[in-house]
């Protein structure tokens, strides 16, 4: 099986190439997350022991499935909680605006969103 080949780092700036899957060279491998989460810790961000108290509930409210499987006819174990309406499109905490989630749908739901944030200019 041939090698991969190298492509420039994800860091703004950086000269350097990786053949890692994450797209950061050596040394920006761990920099990615902080750089999305700006330096924020989880309670600066809103998930701090409130939090985690409302995701206890959502997730028992939901029987552990995840809702979007569920969707789909599939029953599948949640272990995250997710927000229907992003908090970067204006959603909330509200508990209608929370859904038990899998892993596999919360990455691909999170990506989706990703793609489709406009920050506001100004």
């Amino acid at each position: 099986m041939p090698s991969r080949i190298p492509r420039p780092c994800r860091k703004h700036g950086c000269g350097g190439t990786t053949i890692a899957s994450s797209g950061y060279c050596e040394t920006h491998r761990h920099e990615g997350w902080v750089q999305h989460q700006r330096g924020r810790t989880r309670q600066q961000q809103g998930y701090g022991r409130a939090w985690e108290i409302l995701r206890a509930k959502i997730l028992k409210r939901d029987k552990y499935l995840c809702q979007t499987c569920l969707r789909q006819g599939l029953a599948t174990e949640a272990k995250a909680v997710d927000h229907i309406k992003a908090k970067a499109f204006g959603g909330t905490d509200d508990e209608t605006n929370l859904q038990a989630i899998c892993h596999a749908c919360h990455k691909v739901k999170t990506a989706q969103e990703r793609f489709n944030y406009q920050p506001k200019k100004g």
